[in-house]
């Protein structure tokens, strides 16, 4: 079988999809215009503002710089989602995470490139084991993911807090935080200012040029996500776990039924996701924060603004880094809106919001299914009253009592038009001798006497 529909209905159904999205940011911004009008506000120019905070200068270093913990825990949700399970234990995963890799690069002596992978190992242990928690009670209970992994942030999230505020707290400080991690323990920027990556930069493009900023602003976490970005496509495309998390996502019992392992598959993708937001976490403490402070990580927004990502993108990575990268610039805009119009920031979960309710709803599409049924009930209605009037209707042969379907009937079903013409026309057009034979068969079929039955043989014997 040719390849070629399947090709044409994967592009259709993408091309719903996007023009669905296209359809809800547009009425988003229609929407989001009207209520800065109603504010008193220019809508035009809080755009332009709210534009310029998230993409010139500085503030396209910011929005760089949140989209990465953003995507991180994008790509983690949507991983837990392909397997059709709807982890809301983030924040407690990367608050675990986030405390695990402080406490490695607290107390773990020696040199950088030692405790840093071992600051992130742990943390990824401990993600995975606080996302295990969950999926245990789903396979072996049927609890379900969604209720137990948000109620398992809370006791996280405090143990955290009372962990910070009294044994890992800074004595000589007055913050609820630990003490800072070792400089020779943090993960560094791209090109610091001084260094010969970040004097070239200068040199070459400028002090305040974007590129310098983004070398001096960011740091290699970005290219750590970017890693994490091809293991999990390659996971998803090309291991037995990806097939199965897949499958189970699309219906798990067809997958219990086909003999996939569903219990062993849905604790693998949850502990991976688990795992993947505990490294998040130990990325923001180590090369952001730079100790873990008490409700820092769980205050950043992070998780609730990765939920909306994978509402929007669901279980596709690619569109989880394009809708992280914009969902952070719209609350890096949002900030700016703030400090210009005295506007509450927000305003930007408010458009975030809105995107994805406006998804969800698939307006564009559902009217689209509703013409089409329209149209078909019509159609019907027509061929009814079609039947009412037999001499509108096909020619019917005098042979075989069959109607005579037009040509652009059999077009209209091409696997069924194809075979009905290989037909050979000796057996489609019986000739004119063929009919009379078969007219005078019938005539003495007709003339026998009741209660004998038809010719068995040649010999013209009969059956009583």
């Amino acid at each position: 079988m040719s390849t070629a529909p399947r090709r044409l209905r994967g592009f259709a159904g993408s091309r719903e999809t996007v023009v669905e999205r296209a359809v809800a940011v547009v009425l988003t911004a229609l929407v989001t215009a009207a209520l800065f009008a109603v504010a008193g506000h220019d809508p035009i120019a809080v755009y332009r503002s709210m534009f310029q905070g998230a993409f010139v200068g500085a503030g396209l270093v910011t929005t760089v710089q949140q989209s990465v913990v953003v995507v991180g825990l994008g790509l983690g949700l949507s991983f837990a989602f392909r397997a059709g399970q709807f982890n809301l234990g983030t924040a407690g995963q990367f608050v675990g995470g986030g405390a695990a890799g402080a406490v490695v690069a607290l107390y773990c002596p020696g040199p950088g490139w030692a405790v840093v992978p071992l600051a992130l190992a742990a943390a990824s242990l401990t993600g995975a084991l606080l996302a295990l928690i969950p999926a245990v009670l789903f396979t072996a209970l049927s609890a379900p993911v969604f209720a137990t992994s948000l109620l398992l942030n809370y006791p996280v999230l405090s143990l955290t807090s009372y962990l910070v505020t009294t044994w890992l707290k800074d004595p000589a400080s007055d913050r609820e935080a630990t003490r800072p991690i070792p400089v020779g323990h943090r993960i560094p920027v791209l090109a610091p200012p001084h260094s010969i990556p970040g004097r070239f930069l200068e040199s070459v493009f400028g002090r305040h040029h974007v590129f310098t900023l983004l070398g001096a602003g960011l740091n290699w976490s970005i290219l750590l996500v970017a890693v994490l970005l091809v293991v999990v496509l390659l996971v998803e495309s090309r291991t037995a776990l990806g097939f199965e998390t897949g499958l189970i996502g699309l219906n798990a019992r067809m997958a219990t039924a086909v003999g996939i392992d569903t219990g062993r598959a849905i604790r693998l993708a949850l502990a991976g996701a688990g795992a993947i937001a505990g490294v998040i976490g130990a990325l923001v403490v180590l090369g952001a924060h730079y100790r873990l402070i008490d409700g820092a990580l769980d205050g950043t927004g992070y998780p609730i603004t990765a939920l909306l990502v994978v509402m929007l993108a669901r279980e596709n990575p690619i569109a989880v880094v394009v809708v992280g990268f914009l969902f952070t610039a719209i609350g890096v805009g949002g900030q700016e809106v703030e400090r210009d119009y005295n506007l509450s920031s927000y305003v930007s979960t408010v458009i975030q919001a809105l995107v994805v309710f406006l998804v969800s709803m698939r307006l564009t599409f559902r009217f689209g299914r509703y013409a089409t049924r329209f149209r078909a009930r019509r159609g019907a209605g027509s061929a009814a009253g079609a039947s009412a009037h037999p001499a509108s209707g096909p020619a019917v042969d005098p042979v075989s009592g069959v109607s005579a379907r037009p040509e652009s009937e059999l077009a209209a079903v091409p696997a069924l038009g194809s075979a009905i013409r290989a037909v050979p026309d000796s057996v489609t057009s019986p000739s004119a001798d063929s009919r009379s034979g078969a007219t005078d068969q019938l005539a003495s079929e007709r003339r026998r006497p009741p209660g004998r039955g038809t010719s068995a043989a040649d010999d013209g014997e009969v059956r009583p």
